[in-house]
């Protein structure tokens, strides 16, 4: 496989991985491979032998062509779709059935939905995230999201000192130009 290519599926591996919410341990105890083989998909490296791949092929259901594709994409909800594909598989549904991860969390439910249209602080977020039954801490949140400042707005806020406010890029994008 070139290198270009293993860019691309390890790409589109940890793009799976991330949309069922899973960490590397997790994700690599269901497809059969160890972590750090999984590190070395994920990061494109080459000098791995395709057969590993084999294992992330029958949990995920694509085969190598599509993890192969630049425009790669997943069905809407492939987590929801997983759970019901291995509805009868304890081990695989202990783990699928777990809390997702943080950058689950906010990559396929907050930023999917209208929350952020308007500025919210952590304790908010927090709270949108304990109403779905997930708990994260107000700290990981903030850490997270500084991550994503290309999707997030993080602003001070207007009379909270120490306080910043977390908004949808989008959405406060479109109200600096209307208004």
């Amino acid at each position: 496989m070139a290198k270009v290519s293993t860019a691309i599926v390890g790409k589109n591996i940890k793009s799976i991985r991330e949309s069922i919410g899973l960490s590397q341990k997790d994700f690599s105890i269901l497809v059969g491979v160890s972590r750090a083989s999984l590190i070395k998909i994920e990061a494109g490296s080459t000098g791995y032998r395709l057969n590993l791949l084999d294992g992330i092929i029958d949990f995920t259901k694509f085969n190598l062509s599509e993890l192969s594709k630049m425009n790669f994409s997943l069905p809407d909800n492939y987590r929801d779709k997983l759970i019901r594909v291995y509805e009868e598989d304890v081990t695989v549904g202990v783990i699928l059935n777990q809390q997702p991860t943080l950058v689950y969390c906010i990559k396929y439910s907050l930023l999917n939905s209208q929350f952020l249209k308007e500025p919210k602080e952590i304790r908010q977020i927090t709270k949108f995230f304990a109403d779905k039954g997930w708990v994260f801490s107000g700290n990981s949140i903030q850490i997270a999201l500084k991550r994503m400042t290309d999707i997030i707005v993080i602003k001070k806020h207007e009379s909270k000192g120490n306080t910043n406010t977390y908004s949808k890029f989008w959405y406060v994008y479109l109200n600096e130009r209307i208004f």
